[in-house]
């Protein structure tokens, strides 16, 4: 047996793959695995054997072609070098962010290995950031589809704007390096931990054009199989996200694999070398009231003309000019659709459960106003405006999926097709969103965080009753907010309110003055407040008690002449001296019972106000909150439901006003309990507004007017107050009372339930990623 040497060389530019099979046949077999250092170009392995023999040396190993050396005869101290040819592909995705794969983006990511290890945000964040394609470029999609619903690229303004791109690169080093033709390429999908299947949220496509062939999507599955011929030097894929994180995909992330198989090296099924991107879904970002209007949504029907002049007639007041705060007013029609949903790998459809075309006039419950924005393709990142449909089943969402969703704006369905159940809470006035925030000593919160009305029944103490709530948000979509990490959620208590959104109760204003993170007022509902005023202004004047509540007032060339106003058919004009304890309100309880206006004004300021503090308390809890940024608002609710379910008899009891046993027939149950009521507004909402950019939008209390015997000088105290509280927000913000009494007041809703926007995010929000 004698020593001979082999020495393996590759070409210098290839030094990620390393591992080589040296296999010596003969007289002799012998085999060795070694691998290149580093830097080398070479490396050298001795053999024992038999002297004078023939022998064949074979040289595999993973990206490289097999070299084959036959009739090697073999003699003491001889040597036989053999160089490789390397053929080699990598994977590549726009890690960088900046909507190009160049540079460091083509620079391979470790062999085997997955790139990046994690997914993560900020100014050094890294991760590929891949679009949700929900809107509808082109007219080849079918109508309620959005683009990722379909199998192709529905448009070249589709290919540019709606989808990411990811890259293959074919490497060839050495004499005439060409593919072995036995090797095949693959790339595959797989989730994070036990997520659904990779397929599910993601499609992938064959080539950068309309003709692209889908590779890989939920029809597909999760593998694909590719011609290696097509990779000269690169093969550019597009690729959509088919859902943002949420239920069953909470993370958003998806690994993606490039897997080389040579059989000659590692069997025809075993992988010769990966390379795994780790991609993430674009996130969903609600707007808040910082962002600017662009455009102003509302029902047009034949009976809100009057409401839709008036929205008009104030939008025109937004200034004009270099810096435009103008916006039109998109108004909506209505066409029956079905709307398509992802069920498991195939497309099924949702009907509404209503098919009569009845008016829908509220707007802000069907859809959440928000955006979607990524690094793009071409180097400038693109952002979408992208409406949340609520998991609501009213006529609106036909306009939503037949007519709003466009090539200007996206909509994303996160309940469709769950079976998670349809109530009150699921409405987008229960989904609001703070400005910018900061907790001190904890977390600030750049894009606002979203807040929303769930029941509250696990806060409740020991000694309250159990309710019985329909203000359960649906889990999907409540696992898409939280999934969006970005605006972390703020679950408020509004099982106290009939209709149960948060909108009812608070809102946030513009305030340019105030500091880092407090460029907002905070306006909450309060009775306290609205009693306060009444007693007041009577204590100023007795003749001031016999001014009118709830009455429109309208000026005859001496004097004002007045029109009642109703709720559920029945008149509820009154005084100031009625609602501070003289005699019985006309209303009847939900229970059935008569009451007293001293009743009623006892159950606001002790109930009402508590259920609404509770709920500032909590907010307290989560953010830098003081009650110098509070601005208390006016409004006078009434009882509107029956609470069924018993009440607590045992002392103390969180459930009573006064903790005594007796319940008052409901009226010292706190709202929202057992055998007690649940609120609506008897004044009109004015937190229920619509902000805008320099105007606001708040429906007419018709709170007690002061009657001065001058038609300039007379004024609705209610309106005043706001009125000149507002005024201390440096001049940025002008108040519009439009009357929205009969066809939103009347049937529980006011001018925020029936209009919607869409905003433009400021430059540094749109590049959320590297907040």
């Amino acid at each position: 047996m004698v020593t001979f040497t082999v020495k393996v060389t590759r070409p210098a530019s290839n030094k990620l793959l390393k591992a080589v099979n040296i296999d010596v046949a003969g007289t002799t077999n012998a085999q060795k695995t070694p691998s290149f250092g580093d830097d080398d170009t070479s490396l050298s392995e001795d053999f024992q054997l038999e002297a004078g023999d023939n022998y064949t040396i074979t040289v595999k190993g993973p990206g490289y072609l097999k070299e084959t050396v036959p009739n090697v005869t073999v003699s003491n101290g001889g040597e036989k070098t053999v160089a490789l040819k390397s053929v080699w592909f990598s994977l590549h995705t726009d890690r960088d962010r900046d909507g190009k794969i160049e540079n460091g983006d083509e620079t391979p990511a470790a062999i085997n290995g997955l790139s990046p290890a994690a997914i993560t945000f900020g100014v050094d964040g890294v991760g590929a950031i891949i679009p949700v394609n929900c809107n509808r470029d082109g007219n080849n999609t079918a109508i309620a589809y959005s683009d990722c619903q379909d199998n192709k690229i529905n448009s070249d303004e589709d290919l540019l704007t709606g989808l990411s791109r990811m890259k293959i690169i074919r490497h060839s080093a050495g004499d005439a390096a060409d593919v072995d033709a036995n090797w095949v390429i693959k790339l595959s999908v797989e989730p994070t931990g036990l997520e659904n299947p990779a397929e599910q949220h993601v499609r992938i496509f064959s080539k950068a054009g309309t003709d692209a062939m889908e590779l890989i999507s939920p029809q597909k599955g999760k593998t694909a199989t590719l011609n290696a011929a097509d990779i000269r030097p690169t093969l550019v894929l597009p690729l959509e996200m088919i859902r943002f994180a949420g239920e069953d995909f909470e993370s958003g992330t998806v690994k993606i694999t490039l897997s080389v198989i040579q059989p000659e090296y590692s069997g025809p099924d075993t992988p010769s070398y990966t390379f795994t991107e780790q991609v993430v879904a674009a996130r969903w970002i609600a707007n808040h009231h910082l962002h600017q209007v662009t455009k102003l949504l509302v029902t047009s029907d034949s009976f809100n003309g009057k409401f839709i002049t008036a929205l008009e007639t104030d939008v025109a007041k937004e200034p004009s000019g270099p810096t435009d705060l103008r916006y039109g007013i998109l108004k909506s029609a209505q066409e029956q659709v079905l709307i398509p949903y992802l069920d498991t790998d195939k497309w099924s459809f949702m009907k509404p459960s209503a098919d009569v075309m009845t008016p829908d006039q509220w707007m802000r419950d069907t859809i959440f106003s928000g955006y979607s924005s990524w690094p793009g393709t071409a180097g400038n990142h693109k952002t979408q405006t992208t409406f949340i449909k609520m998991h609501r089943q009213r006529e609106l969402q036909n306009w939503v999926f037949g007519n709003l969703m466009s090539k200007d704006h996206a909509v994303y369905y996160p309940a469709a097709g769950s079976g998670d159940a349809v109530n009150s809470a699921n409405s987008g006035g229960n989904f609001e969103v703070t400005p910018p925030v900061k907790k001190t000593l904890g977390n600030t919160y750049p894009l606002g965080r979203v807040y929303y009305g769930h029941s509250a029944k696990n806060r409740l103490g020991a000694n309250s009753t159990l309710r019985k709530s329909r203000h359960k948000i649906d889990e999907s979509t409540r696992s898409f907010i939280e999934a969006q990490t970005l605006q972390s959620p703020i679950e408020l208590d509004t099982d106290w309110l009939a209709v149960g959104h948060v909108d009812e109760m608070m809102t946030f204003l513009p305030y340019p003055g105030g500091g880092e993170n407090k460029k907002w007022k905070l306006l909450v509902a309060s009775p306290k407040k609205a009693y306060d005023l009444m007693t007041d202004k009577r204590a100023d004047n007795v003749v001031f008690g016999g001014a009118k509540v709830l009455r429109r007032p309208k000026w005859d060339t001496d004097h004002f002449n007045y029109t009642t106003l109703k709720l559920h058919n029945t008149v509820v004009s009154c005084t100031i001296n009625d609602l501070l304890g003289n005699g019985h309100a006309p209303l009847r309880a939900p229970n059935g019972y008569t009451y007293t206006y001293d009743s009623l004004k006892d159950w606001n300021v002790g109930g009402v106000e508590k259920a609404i503090g509770d709920n500032i308390d909590i907010l307290k809890s989560e953010f830098d909150l003081e009650d110098d940024d509070i601005v208390r608002v006016p409004v006078i609710f009434y009882p509107s439901d029956h609470v069924s379910g018993g009440h607590a008899y045992v002392l103390p009891s969180t459930d009573k006003i006064d903790n005594t046993k007796s319940r008052q027939n409901g009226f010292n149950i706190f709202p929202g309990r057992g055998e007690g009521f649940k609120c609506g507004a008897l004044t009109a909402d004015m937190p229920n507004m619509f902000v805008g950019n320099t105007q606001l939008y708040i429906p007419k209390p018709y709170g007690p007017w002061i009657d001065t015997g001058d038609e300039g000088t007379s004024f609705d105290l209610f309106e005043k107050y706001l009125k000149d509280e507002i005024a201390k927000f440096n001049g940025a913000l002008n108040c519009n009372f439009i009357d929205d009494w009969d066809h939103y007041h009347a049937c529980e809703g006011e001018i925020h339930c029936g209009t919607n926007e869409i905003r433009q995010p400021s430059q540094t929000d749109e590049k959320w990623w590297a907040i």
